[in-house]
């Protein structure tokens, strides 16, 4: 299976012009053959914190219906995310409860607000979401936290998917999880600084090593009012060896992972079976 990492720059807040950035990219992705797409992390608008309001949309807004067009035409896979609007009446069942017995107050209880909301979109269906569960620094004065994690199950080559959303990757319990519960695949959407290049690629590296899974690691370039963002975009499979990988340039990553070798990596080796879970 071909698959495409949209290593992309991206302009704060300017969505039109980053979708239309998104599409030409993933243009040249399928024309390589690629039939799974990654975008980066809020690819459409970055972290627009100042215009977080304008910026967030419903699944079913503009953002989404484009990409499910593009992969409806192309019968193809997409995957990245976005900032998401919600409602009070949409939260996660039970979260609120939850957090008031920390002591601590939600978004949800402001009215409107905000999740950063990881995507999958399949032949131009969106086949499941994943609402960012850790959150970064400034994130958490803006985002409510999701308080679900499980892989998203799709049709082509019965594929199910580990869709890890940027700052999740420090937090091994989160690829485990998704490993434990059935994901042939990981596959993470990040915006991660100079600063923070090589612990990235360290943590992407020992998630798909540890869970015997191909890792697709999407980062963008760029530089915004934040950071600079140093690209680096990779593709690895579940030894952690490198397929393939990106400079610190606006580019489209294709590489190849063969979807049968990699489950027999996972049935000949025995990290699942030798876990002691009655010790954890």
């Amino acid at each position: 299976m071909k698959i495409a990492c949209i290593q992309m720059n991206i302009s704060l807040c300017s969505k039109k012009e980053n979708l239309e950035c998104a599409l030409s990219l993933a243009e040249k992705a399928v024309s390589k053959g690629a039939e799974l797409l990654v975008f980066p992390e809020v690819f459409s608008t970055g972290f627009c914190y100042e215009h977080i309001k304008d910026a967030a949309e419903s699944v079913s807004g503009p953002t989404l219906e484009a990409l499910r067009s593009f992969s409806k035409e192309h019968d193809c896979i997409l995957a990245g995310s976005i900032i998401e609007k919600m409602e009070n009446a949409g939260k996660e069942p039970g979260s609120i409860e939850r957090d008031k017995v920390r002591g601590e107050v939600r978004k949800e209880e402001q009215g409107s607000f905000q999740y950063n909301l990881g995507f999958c979109i399949e032949s131009g269906k969106l086949a499941g979401t994943h609402r960012k569960t850790h959150l970064y620094g400034p994130e958490k004065e803006h985002f409510a936290r999701g308080n679900r994690i499980a892989p998203i199950r799709l049709e082509k080559h019965g594929l199910t998917i580990g869709l890890i959303v940027c700052n999740e990757l420090r937090y091994p319990e989160v690829a485990r999880k998704l490993a434990l519960e059935g994901a042939d695949i990981l596959v993470s959407a990040a915006e991660i600084p100079d600063f923070f290049g090589y612990p990235w690629r360290t943590i992407s590296l020992s998630r798909a090593l540890e869970n015997q899974l191909p890792h697709v690691a999407c980062n963008r370039v760029g530089i915004d009012r934040y950071s600079t963002y140093l690209g680096g975009s990779f593709i690895a499979d579940g030894w952690g060896s490198m397929l393939a990988e990106a400079g610190k340039e606006e580019c489209v990553l294709v590489g190849e992972i063969d979807l049968e070798k990699a489950k027999e990596t996972r049935e000949t080796t025995s990290i699942f079976g030798d876990r002691r879970p009655e010790l954890y």
